[in-house]
């Protein structure tokens, strides 16, 4: 990614660069090249920063292309959305992303749902370093009838709502990496890889991932938004944000 303000395109009587923009992080200051940012203009207002790599090589887009970007190139893009975390430290934010106590009431059936908690879903065979964690039939099966008693109604599940889940830990079994992907229709993601390029199959909705990680340094919570085909690329990703913070941070 390169500085050089002289980098610029002009698009609707807008300049874009690459001129340095700075963004503020709770007590943490950046200067992010304004290409880098999500809008190619600079920080949300209100706070929180969003940046775009572009994939495969999960650099900034040139400056200006943000308003002409054709949707095969809208799906390369790899969405950033970071946040500083004020009300919480950010080692305990993806405990709490997989697990259900923060948002159910205590008593509540709905405290037990296995598609809602990491420790009722069934861990898998590996992927991409990840670990597959896929709802558990016969816990649910239990959860239903809990659910008709206490609700009087039976458990409303919507296959293509339910997220397929994976995760990656520390050595000491930490939690680093927290990521939500719709499942593919009939084995279809919606998209496939063709060199550089993610060619759509317009009868199959895009398959999707949100993925959670942290900067517990800085305390910094980050979701990255991508296309499900680009699973296999996520500790690049993870590591493209990483650098971008700490390359551009100024304080």
């Amino acid at each position: 990614m390169s500085e050089n303000a002289s980098q610029s395109r002009t698009v609707d009587g807008y300049t874009y660069t690459t001129a340095p923009v700075e963004a503020q992080l709770g007590p943490h200051r950046y200067a992010f090249p304004a290409n880098l940012y999500d809008d190619q203009i600079g920080p949300s207002i209100g706070g929180g920063i969003a940046l775009t790599f572009i994939w495969p090589g999960l650099q900034a887009a040139p400056p200006g292309t943000r308003p002409t970007r054709s949707m095969e190139d809208h799906y390369r893009a790899v969405t950033a959305s970071i946040d500083y975390l004020d009300a919480l430290p950010a080692a305990d934010l993806l405990p709490r992303l997989t697990d259900t106590e923060a948002t159910t009431e205590e008593g509540s059936v709905n405290r037990n749902d296995p598609r809602r908690r990491l420790d009722l879903r069934k861990a898998g065979a590996e992927q991409f370093g990840l670990t597959p964690y896929a709802i558990d039939e016969d816990r649910m099966a239990v959860f239903a009838k809990d659910y008709e008693n206490q609700r009087g109604q039976p458990v409303t599940r919507n296959p293509r709502m339910e997220d397929e889940w994976y995760i990656a830990r520390a050595a000491d079994g930490q939690l680093t990496t927290f990521i939500k992907c719709d499942a593919p229709e009939a084995g279809n993601e919606g998209l496939s890889i063709q060199g550089d390029t993610l060619v759509p199959d317009a009868s199959v909705k895009v398959a999707s991932c949100t993925h959670y990680l942290v900067d517990s340094k800085d305390n910094l919570g980050v979701t990255l938004f991508y296309p499900r085909v680009l699973l296999k690329d996520w500790k690049a990703m993870e590591e493209a944000t990483r650098t971008a913070l700490a390359r551009y941070k100024v304080r």
